[in-house]
């Protein structure tokens, strides 16, 4: 098979409309257009995934969050900042990981990549990467009242003696390996919580697999409850997915084998 024909295939894999002539452009003109192309459609992935559900869990976590009385302006201003900052989160960290895409493992091992790297003033590169600038972001976004990020996939109640399958579900939604250590972790600071208090003083635990989704929990002091948040950066097929969670967690108790 000559390159020409396997980077067509390759195209064709990721759904190209023209896999024929991306390939010919790869080639002919020695561009990185299969990275290019692969990038765009982790992104175009990102956009599409924006539907009503998503925009609305925004604005309700917003006006949690400390939103004032209702002004349409303001309004669409503070929500516009919001989707803007998700998307900003899911381009960096698509840069991060170009593995985060949803491709089948034989395709993927074929796939080039990418890295962001750092350049002198004259332009030159020295070779020291831009890695993981998503982890980052919130250190340096506004944080002016009315325009806090939020990243809230779902949150809710679940029964204490559900908090382990909880976890392990959610973490194999996002493609962590959730193991003894991971639980350990949790177990040991749950008694200190309490969910009377703000979320900022709950416990934050991050599963970072394909995604990354940080776990916020807090014990409640009198009952059986553990009131639980999860936020982060997800589709709407996962937010669909930890939502059911949630409401099966606080359905029914889980029987161990």
């Amino acid at each position: 098979m000559s390159e020409n024909e396997k980077i067509t295939r390759l195209f064709a894999a990721l759904g190209a409309d023209d896999p024929q002539g991306w390939a010919e452009s790869e080639v002919a003109e020695n561009l990185p257009q299969l990275a290019r192309y692969r990038f765009l459609r982790a992104l175009s992935q990102d956009i599409e995934a924006w539907d009503t559900a998503s925009v609305s869990s925004l604005r309700d976590d917003s006006d949690a969050e400390g939103a004032t009385e209702s002004n349409p302006t303001m309004d669409l201003g503070r929500l516009a900042r919001l989707v803007a900052r998700e998307m900003a989160f899911s381009v960096l960290r698509r840069l991060a990981d170009p593995d985060s895409d949803d491709l089948p493992a034989d395709i993927r091992q074929q796939m080039p990549g990418w890295v962001l790297t750092e350049t002198t003033p004259a332009g030159e590169p020295t070779h020291r990467s831009l890695d993981c600038l998503y982890e980052d972001l919130d250190t340096v976004v506004d944080s002016s009242p009315g325009t806090q990020p939020s990243r809230t996939v779902a949150t809710g109640w679940i029964w204490l003696s559900n908090l382990r399958p909880f976890c392990e579900y959610l973490a194999a939604e996002v493609e962590y390996d959730f193991d003894d250590s991971d639980w350990l972790a949790i177990d040991t600071a749950l008694p200190e919580t309490d969910d009377d208090q703000p979320r900022s003083a709950w416990y934050t635990y991050p599963l970072v697999g394909r995604d990354r989704v940080d776990l916020q929990i807090a014990r409640s002091v009198n009952g059986d409850e553990v009131s639980v948040g999860v936020q982060g950066t997800v589709d709407s097929r996962v937010r669909s997915r930890v939502e059911l969670l949630f409401d099966i967690m606080a359905r029914y108790a889980l029987a161990p084998e």
